[in-house]
């Protein structure tokens, strides 16, 4: 994979999924980990998961979909439970702070719901 083939927000946009950044370093960091996922391949040219996890909260603290697919995949992983482990519980509590703090599409709420109920089991 190479960072010009994933999408940007225009790109987001045009696909009817517009994500609610405008960095489009973001978008295409949210492409990559969502490909990665998707293709069960962690991919050290683009950085690999981690390093993505840590270049798209750096490219947009605040985008709410970064830390959804984030904290997501950290809840999806059976190494830690929010219960267990007060970092991963205080990353699923930011993400619903954030998403009520912001204007986000009806679709990105779904998101930030079902990652708040994946936390509880």
């Amino acid at each position: 994979m190479t960072a010009s083939s994933f999408r940007d927000c225009k790109a987001w946009i045009a696909e009817g999924l517009p994500l609610s950044t405008s960095s489009n370093e973001a978008c295409k960091l949210y492409d990559a980990i969502l490909t990665q996922y998707v293709k069960w391949r962690n991919d050290e040219t683009v950085g690999g998961f981690e390093g993505c996890f840590s270049a798209i909260q750096a490219a947009d603290p605040n985008f709410v979909m970064g830390h959804v697919i984030t904290t997501g995949l950290e809840l999806m992983s059976t190494a830690s439970s929010p219960r267990l482990n007060e970092s991963l519980a205080s990353s699923v509590r930011r993400t619903v702070e954030l998403a009520t703090s912001q204007v986000l599409s009806p679709r990105e709420r779904l998101h930030v719901q079902a990652m708040e109920h994946q936390s509880h089991g």
